[in-house]
C-alpha cells in the first residue's frame, strides 16, 4: 500500500482539516509548513476567528493578516484572559469590512463599544447568528437597550444568544414575525415574557433559558392559545419549580425535547416520576426525549431507602419502553445531597464521588449503560484523596476538557494511573488544583502535578487554590513556578502583594494572561499594584474586578 503524505492531499480535504483548527494553529503552524499550505491558507474562505484565548502579540499579528472577506465567524472577548480586546479591535477595524460574516459573538462588551457594533450590524446582510454578553452591564437606563432591540428586530437573525440582566429583559421589545429559530436567554424570564416571545417568533423551534422566575407575580397568561412552533426547550442552572414548568408546558403541546438542569424540591414533585408521567400524557403527547439533572439538599434525617422509591416511579412501561428513559438517583451521604438524573448525563459538570460516600439506585442494570453515562461531561470535579484508594470500576470521561482536583494532604500514590484510566487526559485543556501549600506536602504536590501535566499535554490553563484556607493566602510564588510547565498559558493564583505579582511576571515568560486574586480579609493595596503593573512592558492591559486583577500580557 502506497504512502499518502499530508501535503499531497486534495485541497478539499485540507480545507476540511482547517475547519477543525484554531486560528493560531492555522496561521503560526499549518501556514508555515510549505508553500502549498501557505497558498491554501490564503485561499481558504471559511475562517472562524475565535479570539477568546489569545496573547496580545498574537492578536496583533493575526489582525495584520486578516482577510476580511474570508471570515465567516468572529468571537471577541473582554473576559479575564483578554480584557481590552474589543476596544482594541474597534480601533483597528470597521465591522462592515467583514462582508461575509455569518456569526458574531461579543463577550462582556461595554456600552460604548456595543453601540458601535450595533450601528455596523445593520450593514451586514450576511449575519444570521448573534451572541452578546451584557451580564456585567445593566443597560436599562441608557439608549443601548433600544438600539439593541431595534437592531435585532430589523435584522433577519436566525440564531440569537442573549446574556442580559433580567430587568433589561423586561424592557426588551420583540418584533412581530421575527425570523429567529434558535433563542438562548441566559437568565430567568417570567411566564409572561415566555408567552410574548412565542407570540412574536413564529419560526422559533429551540429555546434555552435559565429558568422561570419563581418570584414572578405578573398578570395571568391565557392557556387557551397554543404555540405549535417550539420543538425543544431547555432550562439550565436555575430553579425547577413544578407549577411554573406546568404552566409553560401547557402553552407548547408539540414539544418533542425537554431538558431540565437545576435545583429541585422534595416538596413540589420534581423527583416524582409518576407526576411527570401524568404531565407528559396530558400536555405533551409528542414528547420523545426527556433529559434531566436535578439536585436538592436534604435534612440530616433523610432516609436513604427513599431513593429506591424515587427510582421505582421510573420503572413503568411509559419510562422504560415508550420514552427509553433510564435514570440514576444518588444520595451523597456526607453532603446530604440528593441527585436524580437521566443518562447519558445531560449536564456538562459532574462531581465524582466514591461508592463509599454515596447510596445509589436506578431503573436499569448499571453495567448495561456504563459506556455512555459520562459522554457529555466537560467539567469533572473530584477529591483525589478520597477516591484513589477505592477499588471501583473506572468510568471513562472521554470528552472531559476541564478537571477540578482537591487534595487533602500529599498527592496520592498511583493517582496518575487512576486518572489516566478514568479520563482521556489528552482532551484536558484546563486544570484547577486545591492543595495544601505547606512545606511537608509540597514535594509530592509538585511532583504529582508535573507528572499529570506531562501526560495531559494540552492543558493550557491552570488555577491554584488553597484546600483548607480558601479565604487566606498561603501560596508561595517559588512553589508556583516549580509547578508550572511551559504549556501553561493562562494562570489563576492568589497573591499577597505586588512582589508576588512581580515574581510571576519576571520568572514565567510563556504566559498569555494571569489572574491575581487577593483574599477578602487582607489589607491589599490594589491601586499600588495597578500602578506597578501599568508600567511593565510585558503588560498589555489590566482589568480590576472584585478581589482580583486580570492581566493580559503582551508576550507570547
Amino acid at each position: 500500500m502506497s504512502t499518502v503524505y499530508l501535503n499531497t492531499l486534495p485541497i478539499e480535504i485540507l480545507y476540511h482539516i482547517i475547519d477543525y483548527l484554531d486560528i493560531e494553529t492555522i496561521f503560526f503552524s499549518f501556514r508555515s509548513v510549505c508553500k502549498r499550505f501557505y497558498s491554501i491558507v490564503n485561499s481558504y474562505n471559511n475562517y472562524d476567528f475565535n479570539f477568546e484565548s489569545i496573547s496580545k502579540s498574537n492578536f496583533n499579528i493575526i489582525c495584520r493578516m486578516i482577510p476580511f472577506e474570508q471570515v465567516i465567524s468572529l468571537t471577541l472577548s473582554n473576559k479575564d484572559k483578554t480584557h481590552g480586546q474589543i476596544p482594541l479591535f474597534l480601533s483597528l477595524f470597521n465591522l462592515t469590512q467583514f462582508n461575509r460574516l455569518r456569526s458574531l459573538k461579543l463577550i462582556q462588551i461595554e456600552d460604548n463599544d456595543l453601540k458601535l457594533f450595533l450601528n455596523s450590524i445593520i450593514h451586514l446582510s450576511s449575519l444570521i447568528s448573534f451572541s452578546i454578553d451584557l451580564q456585567t452591564l445593566n443597560i436599562r437606563k441608557n439608549t443601548s437597550l433600544n438600539l439593541l432591540s431595534s437592531t435585532i428586530n430589523d435584522h433577519s437573525f436566525q440564531q440569537l444568544d442573549l446574556n442580559m440582566w433580567p430587568k433589561d429583559m423586561t424592557e426588551f421589545q420583540w418584533s412581530i414575525n421575527s425570523t429567529i429559530n434558535y433563542l438562548r436567554i441566559r437568565n430567568s424570564i417570567t411566564i409572561k415574557q415566555f408567552y410574548i416571545i412565542l407570540q412574536h417568533c413564529p419560526c422559533l423551534q429551540t429555546m434555552i433559558l435559565k429558568d422561570f422566575n419563581i418570584d414572578d407575580n405578573s398578570e395571568y397568561v391565557p392557556t387557551d392559545l397554543k404555540f405549535l412552533q417550539l420543538k425543544s426547550l431547555t432550562c439550565i442552572n436555575g430553579r425547577i419549580e413544578m407549577s411554573k414548568i406546568e404552566q409553560c408546558l401547557s402553552l407548547i403541546p408539540e414539544l418533542i425535547h425537554l431538558k431540565l438542569i437545576g435545583h429541585g424540591s422534595l416538596f413540589n414533585s420534581t423527583f416524582d416520576g409518576y407526576r411527570w408521567e401524568q404531565i407528559f400524557l396530558d400536555k405533551l403527547p409528542l414528547l420523545n426525549k426527556f433529559e434531566f439533572f436535578i439536585s436538592v439538599l436534604t435534612d440530616v434525617h433523610f432516609d436513604t431507602n427513599n431513593i429506591e422509591q424515587i427510582t421505582s416511579f421510573f420503572q413503568t412501561p411509559f419510562w422504560l419502553n415508550d420514552k427509553q428513559c433510564f435514570v440514576i438517583c444518588d444520595y451523597i451521604i456526607y453532603l446530604h445531597k440528593l441527585i436524580l438524573y437521566s443518562i447519558p448525563i445531560c449536564h456538562n459538570h459532574f462531581e465524582y464521588y466514591s461508592n463509599l460516600n454515596k447510596v445509589s439506585a436506578s431503573n436499569f442494570l448499571l453495567k448495561d449503560k456504563n459506556s455512555i453515562i459520562m459522554n457529555n461531561i466537560k467539567q469533572l470535579d473530584l477529591d483525589l484523596s478520597q477516591i484513589i484508594n477505592n477499588n471501583e470500576n473506572s468510568l471513562l470521561f472521554q470528552n472531559t476538557n476541564e478537571l477540578i482536583i482537591g487534595i487533602n494532604g500529599e498527592w496520592p500514590k498511583d493517582s496518575l494511573t487512576f486518572l489516566s484510566t478514568t479520563i482521556n487526559l489528552l482532551n484536558l485543556v484546563k486544570l484547577s488544583l486545591s492543595v495544601h501549600f505547606s512545606h511537608e506536602y509540597m514535594p509530592s504536590i509538585i511532583s504529582g502535578t508535573n507528572k499529570l501535566l506531562k501526560y495531559a499535554v494540552n492543558i493550557h490553563t491552570l488555577a491554584l487554590f488553597d484546600y483548607l484556607a480558601p479565604n487566606n493566602c498561603t501560596t508561595n510564588m517559588e512553589t508556583v513556578c516549580l509547578i508550572l510547565t511551559s504549556n501553561i498559558k493562562h494562570l489563576h493564583i492568589r497573591v499577597k502583594n505586588s512582589d508576588d505579582m512581580k515574581y510571576i511576571i519576571d520568572n514565567v515568560k510563556y504566559l498569555k494572561s494571569v489572574t491575581f486574586e487577593y483574599p477578602q480579609n487582607f489589607m491589599f493595596h490594589h491601586q499600588d499594584c495597578i500602578d506597578y503593573l501599568s508600567v511593565l512592558k510585558e503588560v498589555s492591559s489590566i482589568w480590576e474586578c472584585q478581589y482580583a486583577l486580570h492581566v493580559w500580557l503582551s508576550q507570547n
